[in-house]
């Protein structure tokens, strides 16, 4: 009987656990071994309560390593993932109304169109807009035009169409760099294909980036209707400043203007 005497504490949070008792089972007419004994409570000299929180500690550890191995890869390396935050983006005059514009995006009613030159933070604040919403567990997918044709070429019609699909259907799409690089006319093709397919589901979530106005965007594709279907879909942000990527100094900065 002093088994039933035997107390347990807890190297966690100092609980004291008497053993407890484990019932007979008859196997046979016979015990079935490790029954009919009394037993610590303690798992590797933790209580059960501490157990469980252990458990969900490395679960939620797993979790986190888990979104930022995917995030890093939806944002495509360890440069983007660290520098593109809202908390990290530099705010000057030239570029706060877009910021503030960005920061208030919500995928489910807005479209975005983010102009300026080089080095502004378009690339940037368009990640950001990505990071935040693929946190709060929006499916995203970020994409360059060129990116775009490559992953469609030389494919069967029914792949080329799933797609599409795809990224008609993805609940953010952040489209960087438009009108930069290569053009075709199966590139602009796709394109169309899925801004028409957003715009005809009524579907938001829509975030582009360029260093051309839609009017320059016309004249760089030879074609307006792409652009066309971007005026009427997205809210158009001019981001100015400097090009901090050369480091200018002495530059002038002018204030946003959202169209």
């Amino acid at each position: 009987m002093t088994a039933f005497l035997k107390i347990d504490d807890c190297k966690a949070c100092h609980r004291t656990l008497p053993w407890e008792w484990t019932p007979v089972i008859l196997l046979g007419g016979k015990p079935l071994a490790g029954t009919g004994v009394w037993r610590s409570q303690l798992v590797g000299d933790l209580c059960p309560a501490c157990v469980a929180i252990l458990e969900a500690r490395r679960e939620q550890e797993q979790r986190i390593r888990a979104m930022q191995q995917a995030l890093g890869q939806l944002l495509g390396g360890e440069k983007p993932y660290r520098e593109f935050t809202f908390e990290r983006y530099e705010i000057a005059p030239g570029n706060q109304l877009a910021y503030e514009r960005c920061q208030r995006f919500n995928p489910a009613t807005d479209n975005l169109y983010l102009w300026g030159p080089c080095g502004v933070g378009k690339t940037h604040l368009a990640y950001a807009i990505a990071r935040r919403c693929f946190q709060k567990s929006f499916s995203v997918a970020i994409r360059r035009p060129w990116q775009l044709s490559r992953q469609m070429r030389m494919k069967k019609p029914e792949e080329e169409q799933g797609l599409i699909d795809d990224f008609v259907h993805v609940e953010v799409l952040v489209l960087d760099d438009l009108g930069n690089g290569g053009d075709t006319a199966f590139s602009r093709q796709i394109l169309q294909e899925i801004l028409d397919g957003r715009a005809f589901k009524d579907r938001a979530g829509l975030v582009v980036s360029s260093k051309y106005p839609l009017g320059g965007l016309a004249e760089r594709l030879n074609d307006d209707t792409i652009p066309s279907r971007l005026a009427g879909m997205c809210q158009v942000v001019e981001v100015r400043g400097v090009d901090h990527r050369l480091n200018i100094n002495g530059a002038a900065d002018h204030p946003t203007r959202i169209a």
